[in-house]
């Protein structure tokens, strides 16, 4: 009798811990956002370390390393080919998702933007843009702009160079919140796009250097620099949308 009471206790205590292990089950297939955001930052540290180290104690390979279709920028180019192919793999392997879209959609156009939309790889002229140069890529659309507003006014120039960087920053401040404080938060809308918000902020560096400091070969090898973090970040952000969407699918 004691013993079909004891069985009966443990029936009663499993039936009502029953939710909280459904619970755990779905917390341990969830991945803390912020872990992902600390992984692509060490990567980014550690490529970036790279660089300025060969750059510095190598200063003959600067021009192989950080000139135009030198070896940072084919970095580029190869996570920004990863990164499409990639989206594209764990949209129709996993099914389909906004956030692998916008990110496939994002390195393709970039990807195409770094090649000149193929101006490099199949030799053909662009046209002229504006005030010099070739308009052969999205970031050259800035470049006609700030330019425009330059011949315009010098002042309206400026404002755009200074917003530009004030969203840049901003983003990177959103970033360092996150990493901050995110570790122990709750699940968030931001913290789950917040490599996102990395690249776009790596970007818009990028393009604030790029269209004012067209003829310091310093800020160029900073360009390409950042250039290549942003692909980074936007890898690491295809990965850990596509781990997310693997681990609801199993």
């Amino acid at each position: 009798m004691a013993s079909v009471v004891r069985q009966g206790k443990s029936a009663d205590i499993l039936a009502g811990a029953a939710p909280f292990v459904q619970l755990g089950r779905i917390h341990s297939r969830q991945t803390n956002p912020v872990r992902w955001l600390a992984c692509a930052l060490a990567a980014i540290g550690l490529c970036t370390l790279a660089a300025a180290a060969v750059a510095v104690l190598a200063p003959h390979a600067r021009p192989l390393l950080l000139q135009e279709d030198g070896i940072v920028e084919m970095a580029t180019v190869a996570c920004l080919l990863a990164i499409v192919i990639g989206s594209a793999y764990a949209s129709l392997a996993l099914g389909w998702s906004r956030p692998l879209l916008l990110a496939g959609l994002i390195g393709l156009a970039e990807l195409m933007d770094e090649t000149g939309f193929g101006s490099r790889l199949f030799g053909f002229e662009p046209p002229a843009l504006y005030g010099g140069g070739q308009l052969d890529g999205f970031h050259d659309l800035l470049m006609l702009a700030y330019r425009l507003l330059r011949d315009i006014n010098g002042g309206l120039a400026w404002l755009l160079v200074g917003l530009m960087l004030a969203v840049s920053l901003g983003l990177m401040l959103v970033v360092a919140n996150q990493l901050r404080s995110g570790f122990g938060r709750r699940r968030s809308w931001l913290a789950e796009h917040v490599l996102l918000f990395l690249h776009l902020g790596f970007i818009g560096l990028a393009q604030v250097i790029d269209i004012t400091s067209s003829s310091s070969n310093i800020f160029a090898a900073v360009e390409e620099v950042l250039e290549f973090n942003a692909a980074l970040a936007l890898a690491f952000y295809v990965a850990q949308q596509a781990h997310q969407s693997w681990r609801q699918a199993t």
